[in-house]
């Protein structure tokens, strides 16, 4: 029986293990114990589609000519490109690293499915469906936690249609994922306004509208679910913690790379810096790569970094994970970092005579405008000067005598044909004549020669 036929056999029984699933899973077999790492996928069974649900897992990931005739399925279609935004979990999947959950919820209508996790010692992956016949599009709110979690947490997509999977991602620093997690999310839906007999408004400039208080309308939620997740310790891998402790030197800056930790979702490389560097390190440019030449970059769509509490240096850095890839050597490629100096956590700002006492590299105040709500500042840099997507200004700033504000909005733009960028910083309800801002980063350093670091 061919793939195309096995996935015809899948559709017409729904209820039946499908034909081939135990010829998967003897491969499966096979490829896990010469792969020899401490990977499990959780083979308990699960009654009717649920039990299909982990077959599809398989076979979308593991047969091309299988994932291409699912593509004509829409949740089908739908799992496989979820599972396929990350190296890592798609890796993860491809390699029966992952637990089905078939957790079930239903209130006013809508049905919540937890559906499947893929965890680790350090992260949490929950894969979930909403249902419902009444909306076109639903929403999750950021999920709360009846035992509170020392963790990062990434909240799932907005405005989505039903059925589509949703994540959300739980990401731990100095505990590990506990065994047992209790978590509540309320769920909402958005009505396109009507504006067709909406009165005449004021013409307001775009820049006045981000002085403007925000008021946001608490969304009604529509429906609220908790679910209490079992995570089996004996089916979570452990982390391979790599010593490092190699010393480098970067744009005149002392660094170590302690260790590296690595982890079916991530890979995580901790660095430390001598107290007598004039500057904190804001950010890293850099990949792993094994000695067949495969690369490993930084994560692009989840947690890329945590920092420390008492200083805005970032410690920690997160990468693609090569845990399933079986390699037997992994360097460190340092290519650019950013940079802030110690002396520009806060910059004092002139805001009567525009004039700043220091900005970050390449960028310059173009002019402070006083207006009814507040204070507008405008900021030049230069596109080629500017790392990219990075605004120089946080939204974060401080009067005279140390109070925190924060701007709820900043505006950013590019030129392409002047390859000159702009970011407009509103100090909302700001009338004083002095003010500090935060700057994000002073100046980044980019190597003609990558530094090199061999971790295993």
């Amino acid at each position: 029986m061919n793939r195309n036929e096995e996935y015809q056999a899948l559709l017409s029984e729904l209820e039946a293990v499908p034909d081939g699933l135990g010829d998967t899973e003897q491969r499966a077999l096979t490829r896990k114990m010469a792969l020899q790492k401490r990977r499990r996928l959780v083979l308990t069974p699960i009654l009717g589609a649920a039990a299909c649900f982990t077959a599809f897992v398989l076979l979308v990931n593991l047969s091309i000519p299988f994932a291409s005739a699912c593509g004509r399925v829409p949740w089908l279609r739908e799992l496989a490109k979820t599972v396929a935004f990350s190296p890592s979990l798609s890796a993860a999947v491809e390699n029966e690293y992952v637990q089905p959950m078939g957790l079930r919820e239903t209130e006013n209508g809508i049905t919540a499915i937890i559906e499947y996790i893929i965890v680790d010692q350090k992260q949490l992956n929950i894969f979930f469906t909403l249902h419902s016949r009444e909306y076109d599009n639903l929403s999750v709110e950021m999920p709360e936690f009846s035992e509170h979690q020392h963790c990062s947490v990434i909240g799932a997509n907005f405005r989505q249609p039903p059925g589509t999977l949703l994540r959300y991602t739980l990401d731990y620093m100095d505990h590990d994922v506990p065994e047992e997690l209790t978590m509540s999310f309320g769920v909402t839906t958005w009505d396109a306004p009507d504006f067709t007999h909406s009165a005449p408004t004021t013409n307001t400039s775009y820049a006045d509208d981000m002085l403007e208080p925000r008021e946001e309308p608490e969304a009604e939620i529509l429906a609220k679910f908790t679910f209490t997740l079992q995570i089996n310790p004996h089916l979570t891998a452990r982390g391979e913690i790599v010593p490092v402790n190699a010393d480098f030197t970067l744009g005149g800056q002392a660094l170590r790379v302690t260790d590296v930790e690595i982890y079916p979702t991530h890979v995580r490389v901790n660095v430390a810096a001598e107290p007598e560097n004039t500057a904190w390190l804001k950010d890293l440019e850099f990949y792993l790569e094994d000695e067949k030449g495969s690369r490993f970059e930084p994560i692009s769509n989840g947690v890329s970094g945590s920092g420390e509490e008492d200083s805005p240096m970032i410690i920690s850095y997160r990468l693609e994970s090569p845990y399933f890839a079986d390699c037997q050597h992994l360097t460190l490629h340092i290519t650019e970092a950013l940079w802030l100096g110690k002396d520009m956590e806060r910059v004092k700002v002139d805001l009567e005579k525009g004039v700043a006492e220091q900005l970050p590299e390449g960028t310059t105040l173009q002019r402070a405008e006083h207006r009814k709500g507040g204070w507008l500042l405008t900021f030049r840099l230069k596109e080629e000067a500017e790392k990219p997507h990075r605004s120089p200004m946080s939204m974060e700033f401080y009067d005279e005598v140390g109070n925190k504000y924060y701007a709820a909005s900043s505006g950013y733009s590019t030129n392409d044909e002047t390859g000159v960028a702009e970011q407009i910083l509103p100090l909302p309800d700001f009338h004083g004549d002095t003010v500090w801002i935060c700057p994000n980063y002073s100046w980044w350093t980019m190597e003609a020669v990558p530094v090199t670091i061999p971790v295993k």
